[in-house]
Formats: C-alpha cells, structure tokens, sequence
C-alpha cells in the first residue's frame, strides 16, 4: 500500500559541485556507434564507497538508484539527481530497505526486513513514497528480481513447509499477485520481466518464457549456460563455464541463437539491446555491447584501474563502479 506519511516525509539531500547539469541528459546512442563514452563520478557522502554502497538501478533520464548500508545492515535507498545525492528513510519500521533493479520512471524495487516478522517487498517512486507488495497467501521469504516500464515487479517466494519455490508477479495495477509455477518447469527461478509483461524463467532442465499463462520452452542449451535478460526481441544468455566466457542472443522469430562478436559475460540489458558485463581478460574490465556487436571498454575515471557497470537505464544510461567509486558512464 502507499505509505503517505513517508512521502510528505523530507529527504536528506547532499549537493555536489561535481554535479553536472547532463545528469539528467539521456545517452545519445543507444547503438553507441556516433557517440563517445563518457565517465563521471557520482557525489557521495563521507564514508560511502564500494565497501557499503550498491547501484542497482538507471531511469529513462539517466538518474542513478541504489542502497546504502554503512552497518553492513542498515540498507537505506539512496538517489542520485540533478540536485545531487538524496538519502531516502526507509519504510516506518524497517530494518533495512535492499533495492534490487528499477526501471525508466524511477521506480524502484527492494525488500523489506522488519524486526521479528517475514521480509516483505515494496516499491519506491519518486514524489510518491512506498507501496508495499502483498505477499501470496500460502507463502514466505519473498524478494524481487526485477521491475518494467510499467511497474509490474516479478519476484520469488517458497512455501514454509516444503520450501518449494515458485515465481510471483505483482501487477502495476494493484490486483493480486499471481503464482507463476507451471508443473513443466521444476523449481522455477525468475530472471527478468520485459515491458510487454514476458517473464524469463530459469530452471534446472532449460528457460522458459511465460506470458500470460503460455510457456515456451527455449532450446536446451545445456546446464552451464545462464540467462541474463530479455531484449525486444530475444533473450540474452551467458556460457560461464566456457573457455573464454561468452555471451548469445536467441532471436524468438527467427530461432537463431547468435554469439557475440567479442567473448564477455552480460551483467545487465535493457529492451534496446544494450547490454554490460566484461571481458574474460583476467581483469573483469567492464565493457558494452550493441545486440551482439562489441562496443567498446568503458573508460575510467582517473586513477581508477577497473571498473564495471552493473545497471542500464532505457536511455542508454550505465551505473556502476569504478576504482571503488560510484559512477555514471553516458555516450554523447
């Protein structure tokens, strides 16, 4: 449910001269092909750095979202805008509020530890506050996995007793959440959910994609390969255990399963095809790729020696890390 005393509540704002006014200025490519990446470092708090700091969400505008747990415990959302840093309360009563993705209009996901009671899941939207998502009746241990464009969240839970796990969807809509566990699929385990509402599913025997209660099994691919995410018109999977590491696009119209033009594994993918991970170079340096065609290394801040993007806005937009700094990387 909405939590209106947390919305009219203030939000700890900590400006930065470093902030630019392109922080709210989307990528210009998403195909990065007639623009140069670009890093910026993102202002933070004393005492924030990789050690307690986590990015796990980039909107349409090129916003930044994450957590921050300076206790190791104590998770708190934290926004970064044109204004600059914002530490946002958590939910009354909440432990620690943990975010997981977000999507193109800045809402973000996470789960909700209370002192003494199951942890439950809630969203956040800027200028609106918190909702919490009912958790399916029969079951427990709920968290989040990913969010669309239209604030649909697709999650997990399992059963107390049995500690069968199942997917569940909860709707931008408010209507129940629904229990995704097709008898085909043992032990479903949720990846992703695309704007039109397709669910990726993993599984112990191959991946699934569910749409509105259809199942399509995808092409058994084998046990060490591992879906990342959906695209417009694919899904993306990593080989984790090949030699290099490589990543593929399975194209649904077509059937065919592409490899990527440079070995990598995928972190994270937006609807436009933009994908991040890193290369199989011993370094783990972060790079972006186009569909499958390899873009580029994404360059570093000074002084920095690695780094990686953990999230992709719809814009075009990266957040990560670099030499244990919070960064935004932008093509222009």
């Amino acid at each position: 449910m909405r939590n209106t005393a947390l919305s009219r509540r203030s939000l700890i704002a900590f400006a930065a001269a470093t902030v630019v006014s392109s922080l709210l200025a989307p990528a210009a490519s998403a195909a990065g092909t007639e623009c140069t990446w670009q890093v910026e470092v993102l202002p933070v708090q004393e005492g924030m750095g990789s050690g307690n700091l986590r990015i796990t969400g980039v909107d349409g505008q090129g916003n930044v979202s994450g957590f921050y747990a300076p206790n190791r415990t104590d998770h708190t959302l934290v926004r970064w805008t044109a204004a600059g840093l914002e530490v946002v309360p958590r939910p009354e009563g909440a432990g620690k509020f943990v975010t997981i993705a977000g999507n193109a209009s800045g809402v973000v996901v996470g789960t909700v530890d209370r002192p003494g009671t199951s942890s439950v899941l809630m969203t956040h939207a800027p200028g609106v506050g918190y909702r919490e998502l009912p958790t399916p009746a029969g079951y427990d241990n709920v968290a989040a996995k990913d969010i669309n464009g239209r604030g649909d969240v697709l999650g997990r839970a399992y059963t107390p007793t049995t500690f069968k796990r199942v997917a569940v969807l909860w709707r931008a809509d408010g209507s129940a959440p629904e229990v995704i566990a097709p008898a085909e699929v043992r032990s479903p385990d949720p990846v992703a959910i695309a704007d039109d509402g397709t669910v990726l599913l993993d599984s112990s025997e191959t991946p699934y994609l569910w749409r509105s209660g259809v199942l399509t099994a995808l092409p058994d691919w084998g046990y060490t390969v591992y879906p990342r995410g959906l695209t417009r018109d694919g899904v993306i999977t990593s080989r984790l255990y090949d030699s290099p590491r490589t990543s593929w696009k399975w194209h649904e119209a077509t059937g065919v399963n592409e490899q990527f033009s440079v070995a990598g594994v995928i972190d994270a993918v937006n609807e436009d095809g933009l994908a991040v991970g890193y290369l199989p170079d011993g370094n783990y340096t972060g790079a972006v790729w186009q569909g499958t065609k390899f873009l580029t290394a994404l360059p570093l801040p000074t002084g920095a020696f690695n780094g990686q993007a953990g999230a992709v806005g719809e814009g075009g937009a990266l957040g990560g890390f670099a030499g244990g700094k919070a960064v935004r990387w932008t093509c222009h």
